[in-house]
């Protein structure tokens, strides 16, 4: 175990204070840690966004599979036939 430690404002501490409780955590230290969590998934998220402009290019935009081009047909011929009647 590693003990990190931070200087914060004396309101930003309250504020965290304020925000544990809603969620049920019971210290700073499990409302510190739930931010960590969030920050790693922040983080996964945003080196898989930049690994897929790597591979794709920046202008790219998401491959769709057959499945996708199948949904995107149902959903023209509902439009049309609705709009048809």
């Amino acid at each position: 175990m590693t003990l990190v430690q931070a200087r914060v404002p004396e309101p930003d501490a309250h504020r965290l204070d304020d925000d544990a409780e809603l969620p049920g955590l019971s210290s700073r230290s499990e409302a510190v840690r739930e931010g960590l969590r969030l920050l790693h998934r922040r983080a996964r998220r945003a080196a898989l966004a930049q690994d897929y402009d790597a591979f794709y290019g920046t202008d790219a935009t998401a491959p769709t599979g057959e499945l996708a081009e199948i949904g995107d047909l149902i959903a023209a011929q509902t439009a049309h036939d609705s709009t048809a009647e």
